[in-house]
């Protein structure tokens, strides 16, 4: 069952002022993750925190909390060596 997703300010921020390319790539990985929260592409996101997820996939990262009908996703970013971490 494929989970509904909502953004935080600050996540849904960084995917509104994305480049186009760079948004895809992170809209992908997200439909990824709604699709299946809990697959092997998805790890948890610190040693002593059952709740928060990450997941990375290309050039995108995100953290994200699991709810049985929501996807939380709490932070977002994408990597280009070339360009560094975006900052928002």
């Amino acid at each position: 069952m494929k989970r509904r997703v909502e953004f935080t300010e600050r996540a849904g921020r960084l995917r509104d002022y994305l480049p186009a390319d760079d948004r895809r790539a992170l809209m992908r990985l997200v439909d990824k993750i709604a699709e299946d929260p809990y697959g092997p592409d998805t790890h948890l996101a610190h040693t002593n925190d059952d709740l928060t997820r990450s997941s990375w996939l290309d050039s995108a990262m995100v953290h994200f909390l699991v709810t049985p009908k929501v996807v939380y996703v709490i932070d977002a970013d994408i990597y280009d060596a070339a360009r560094g971490f975006n900052i928002i």
